[in-house]
């Protein structure tokens, strides 16, 4: 038998919401993080309500490093799409 497998993809657009829940006066409760998109919300929490580990903490701290990463990659596409555009208008001019 093989492992079993799963695969989600969301696609950002200019609609989608960001948002973390907190809880600071109910320890039963953890932080939720909610990516809510045209049809899909999608949460991330910790494994044991209430409980945070400290594995919950390495999560959370390497969700942290790929989103920097990630947002260091859109930026530099960005700008570097907006060189080529103003590149262009001046060719044109």
């Amino acid at each position: 038998m093989k492992d079993s497998y799963g695969d989600m993809q969301i696609v950002l657009g200019e609609g989608a919401h960001f948002l973390c829940h907190t809880y600071p006066n109910d320890p039963e409760s953890g932080p939720i993080l909610v990516i809510d998109t045209s049809g899909v919300t999608f949460r991330l929490t910790n494994r044991v309500r209430g409980g945070v580990e400290v594995g919950d903490v390495r999560n959370a701290r390497r969700l942290l490093e790929v989103v920097s990463r990630f947002v260091a990659e859109v930026e530099r596409l960005h700008a570097q799409s907006s060189e080529r555009a103003e590149s262009a208008a001046e060719s044109a001019a």
